[in-house]
């Protein structure tokens, strides 16, 4: 019995794989990761744990998830290692009929006095906070909400700006997306592991397929 269990456990036969992944991270980035994870192992039971950036941190520190996929702004553990995956912009939605929505490009000066729509799970807020504050914009915070969609929906309606990255926003007819720019905000989005911590070898499956796979049309 102690062979068989050993051997499956070799084969990852319903082995289980606990990954966080950022909430603030569109689904459709990840479904080519997934597929290949399925195909290459489809006896891998992966369990998905969907939450901010900070709440991931605590639990991949705390033994409680295997890997994350995430971005941590202001975080420099040496405990943890990071493979860069892919890099996306930070962008605003506006309303079609905003009086910004016809510029190619939306600088942080020009959104003095606008009305603000928070995300409250943004991952990088207080280091737009900061810039924001050089460029000497000041800007009305008028919603706060955990949910993107809700951000969307309220700047469809023209009800203010949204700050949110590039491939998390989705297609709406009635929405315009501007990069920002003077300054530009990018994040870069990894997958995290804990150094020297042992593992079944389903995190080792993970990396070797998100090193194969495509983001953005890039290598990782």
């Amino acid at each position: 019995q102690a062979k068989d269990a050993a051997a499956a456990y070799v084969a990852l036969k319903h082995t289980p794989l606990k990954l966080g992944i950022m909430c603030t991270i569109g689904p459709a980035n990840l479904v080519g990761l997934i597929s290949g994870l399925q195909d290459e192992q489809p006896d891998i039971e992966l369990q998905i744990a969907d939450s901010d950036a900070a709440t991931l941190y605590q639990r991949l520190i705390g033994g409680e998830l295997e890997a994350a996929i995430c971005c941590l702004p202001e975080t420099a553990d040496d405990r943890l290692h990071q493979m860069p995956l892919f890099r996306e912009q930070f962008m605003i939605a506006l309303a079609k009929r905003h009086r910004l929505a016809n510029r190619n490009a939306v600088r942080a000066a020009d959104l003095d006095g606008e009305r603000y729509l928070n995300r409250a799970n943004c991952e990088y807020i207080n280091v737009a906070r900061n810039l924001f504050a050089e460029a000497g914009t000041k800007v009305q915070r008028v919603y706060r909400s955990e949910r993107d969609d809700w951000i969307l929906a309220m700047v469809e309606a023209g009800l203010g700006f949204g700050f949110m990255p590039q491939h998390c926003i989705p297609e709406r007819a009635d929405i315009v997306i501007r990069p920002l720019i003077e300054p530009e905000i990018w994040r870069e989005i990894s997958l995290v592991t804990v150094r020297g911590r042992p593992h079944s070898p389903a995190p080792g499956v993970l990396v070797h397929q998100a090193m194969q796979t495509k983001w953005m049309g890039a290598e990782a």
